[in-house]
């Protein structure tokens, strides 16, 4: 038997063992980023069994990834054995979906299931739907079954059912949408099968089925602890509610500073209305920083007070100030990747710093392009975090599938690739019999389909398929001889519809495939930009092979710089971290700088912190002035979190070129004469006192002369004749002009 009454006082500072030591009621533990909430956790388990005799199988433990499930048992396991309690395999310390599963597999019978029953990943599930869809005679072009998967899921989280979409009627969508719903839910209780968001959603029913069995797990679970309380949703906060209603020994961390979630289903009134659902609960702050310097957590904090859907928590820290936070200005994507890359080198040879204390984030994965091409051409091993490296995107791999057949009609591989992408009603049947028949007469799989609908090889509604394929890529074929790389991109976009299909779906996934789509553009006209006359669709496509074969070799490298989106970052820490992109429009998003859309800019100034708080050293923040959108030069205003920094805590440095110009009134026009590396006063000059045939010099197109002015206050417009005779306008307010 292990020691009683044990002190972890001397381990821990005094707010965790505060934590630690609140054992009975319900408890709401505020824990700030880096402030030691697993220790916390973990040493709180720990006491329960030591000291307040608690059986290890009567805590409840629930976190959201397998990883911190994993770290919260074996440090919990290693912290008993140590004082004497042998017990870490009674602890329930697991996943709310593990835990489901568990809960599911012994009472399930009770909701008309068998307990053999099998879960269906994303995949399986949208084929169900499929399958519901074609059976219901429900055009899968106007209505694509992926569109129902998300609008499912989306209802799952939210704790809604099939009727209640019905009830809610918002419309014609949502009738087809409960239609849809309430077959796909019979198709699956025939299979005996569960998907993903059923595991949370079918544990809730299954409590509200059977009051007896309900009862067995609050008798059971005398303790429950959630960790990351900030990301659950809607059943998820059900099935705790239920769980802790008989004894109210319900401890909830989280931190509602770091709830970047909502897209999920993640409610982040669940943390803030706590003391509502708990009137008598106690709140307890961890707002010590362990892992950042002072200077990042103190700008951090400032950011973050901007939102006023948080708790009253001020994060602090012992450690030393450390380096100011470098804020860049770059000219274009282009430069700020060279930039990154070249602090990279400088830390790694100045400051003997591994590769793999580097990491990059950003906001859309689409921006991993540019930074992938610099790490690659400067020989810097990377690694991308949960995702695929650019050019190895199913989107990305489809158009170059597409254009590698424009240049070589020969290529079996890619012609099978997009003889259904996208879905065109070409099943595996068809394309087998192609293959069958091509091989049969030793030709290609293209030249074989002219001659196999010839000989009636196929039914009547295939060969109409197939024939059309064939007739829109031999028009392309004929078309693109004459095209630029990026006109016949273009013309492949338009001819297969790809976006438009993708917009149809609705989704964030689908969205983030046409900013990918989006990217491949930017790609194709930089390629043109550096090349020239040599930039050809077969050049593009030969270095694109040349690239993606050199760099397989970089993927089991652990010195690697890492590259990841800054959602996927929550939960880590590196000593240098550099967030790319950081442009109103980008970062935060567009959508979130609609009015109507509050909640979700403050879910953006969330992430933004999420990505400030994971540098423990070094932090650089930056932007460019310029920005290809679809292979067009675009101008941003500066992210508006960087003006939320205090200046104090901020660096500020601008690479971007700067014309010192001469008049020369004979000509009418400025020349140009040399050209200046500076740093930057960031502050935007005021319209009150611009007029027409004022000389002014804007940050990239150079010196110019107002031609017009249009609007007053934040809206007004100024129009500016440049050098080359071009008249561009711009918002006076994120102008950033300069008088002269």
């Amino acid at each position: 038997m292990g020691n009683n009454n044990v002190n972890f006082a001397n381990e821990l500072n005094p707010v965790q063992w505060d934590a630690v030591r609140t054992t009975d009621g319900p408890v709401l533990i505020l824990a700030g980023a880096g402030s030691g909430k697993t220790r916390a956790l973990t040493y709180r388990i720990a006491y329960l069994v030591a000291t307040e005799k608690v059986r290890p199988d009567e805590i409840f433990a629930v976190t959201f990834t397998n990883k911190s499930a994993r770290e919260m048992l074996e440090r919990t396991g290693q912290l008993l054995n140590r004082i004497g309690y042998a017990t870490s395999t009674k602890l329930w310390i697991s996943t709310f979906h593990s835990s489901c599963v568990r809960i599911l597999r012994q009472h399930i019978d009770v909701l008309g299931y068998n307990s053999s029953f099998v879960i269906y990943d994303d995949s399986d599930q949208l084929s169900v739907l499929k399958k519901v869809c074609d059976t219901l005679n429900i055009n899968d072009k106007l209505y694509p079954a992926k569109t129902f998967q998300y609008q499912i899921n989306e209802a799952k989280n939210q704790f809604l059912s099939a009727s209640d979409i019905k009830k809610r009627n918002r419309g014609f969508m949502d009738e087809k949408l409960a239609g849809v719903f309430s077959a796909y839910e019979d198709e699956m209780k025939r299979s005996n099968a569960l998907d993903f968001n059923d595991l949370l959603l079918k544990t809730v029913h299954l409590f509200q089925a059977s009051p007896e069995i309900l009862n067995f797990y609050q008798e059971r679970f005398k303790y429950i602890m959630v960790d990351e309380y900030q990301d659950t949703n809607r059943v998820q906060y059900l099935m705790v509610q239920m769980l802790a209603k008989k004894y109210k020994n319900l401890c909830v961390v989280g931190d509602e500073d770091q709830s970047i979630y909502s897209w999920r289903g993640a409610d982040i009134t669940n943390i803030l209305n706590f003391e509502k659902d708990f009137p008598e609960a106690k709140i307890i702050k961890l707002e010590q920083n362990y892992r950042s310097t002072k200077n990042i957590v103190e700008a951090a904090s400032h950011v973050i007070r901007k939102n006023s859907e948080r708790k009253d928590k001020t994060l602090w820290t012992a450690n030393e100030a450390g380096s100011l936070i470098v804020v860049r200005e770059e000219s274009s994507e282009q430069e700020e990747a060279r930039g990154v890359v070249r602090e990279i080198q400088a830390l790694a040879r100045d400051d003997q710093k591994a590769f793999n204390e580097f990491a990059i984030f950003y906001r859309t994965n689409a921006q991993s392009r540019v930074l992938e091409d610099q790490l690659r051409s400067h020989q810097i091993p990377y690694k991308i975090v949960g995702g695929i490296k650019f050019y190895e995107r199913a989107e990305i791999k489809d158009m170059l599938a597409y254009l590698r057949v424009l240049v070589n009609q020969q290529d079996s591989v890619s012609v099978k690739r997009i003889i259904n992408t996208p879905v065109r009603g070409i099943g595996k049947t068809t394309i087998e019999k192609l293959e069958d028949f091509s091989i049969s007469k030793k030709i290609t799989l293209f030249e074989g389909i002219l001659p196999a609908l010839q000989e009636k090889l196929l039914d009547s509604g295939a060969t109409r398929k197939v024939l059309d394929f064939y007739e829109m890529m031999n028009r392309l074929i004929g078309q693109v001889k004459e095209m630029s790389a990026r006109d016949a991109y273009h013309a492949v976009l338009d001819a297969t519809e790809y976006v438009n299909k993708l917009k149809i779906l609705d989704t964030p996934e689908a969205q983030g495939r046409i900013e990918n789509l989006e990217e491949l553009d930017s790609a194709i006209t930089e390629f043109e930009k550096e090349r020239g006359e040599e930039a050809t669709l077969g050049a593009f496509l030969e270095e694109i092979a040349l690239v993606t074969d050199a760099d397989k070799h970089d993927i089991e490298n652990t010195n690697c710089v890492t590259l990841m989106t800054l959602h996927i970052s929550k939960g880590l820490e590196f000593p240098v971290v550099f967030i790319v992109g950081l442009e109103d429009g980008l970062f935060p998003s567009s959508r979130s700088l609609d009015e109507d859309n509050f909640g979700q800019g403050e879910e953006e100034r969330r992430l933004f912190y999420v990505g400030m708080t994971r540098a423990r050293q070094k932090l650089f923040l930056t932007y460019a002035r310029m920005r290809k959108v679809w292979g067009s030069d675009q101008m941003f205003p500066p992210s508006r979190f960087l003006a939320e920094i205090p200046p104090q805590y901020i660096e500020r440095v601008s690479k971007v070129i700067r014309p010192v110009s001469s008049w020369s009134h004979e000509e009418g026009i400025p020349n140009y004469d040399d050209f200046d590396s500076t740093h930057l006063d960031d502050e935007g000059g005021s319209s009150d006192d611009l007029r027409k045939g004022m000389r002014v010099r804007h940050p990239s197109y150079g010196v110019g002369i107002i031609h017009l002015l249009e609007g007053f206050g934040d809206d007004q417009k100024v129009t500016i004749l440049f050098p080359n005779k071009s008249l561009k306008k711009f918002v006076v307010k994120f102008a950033r002009l300069e008088r002269i």
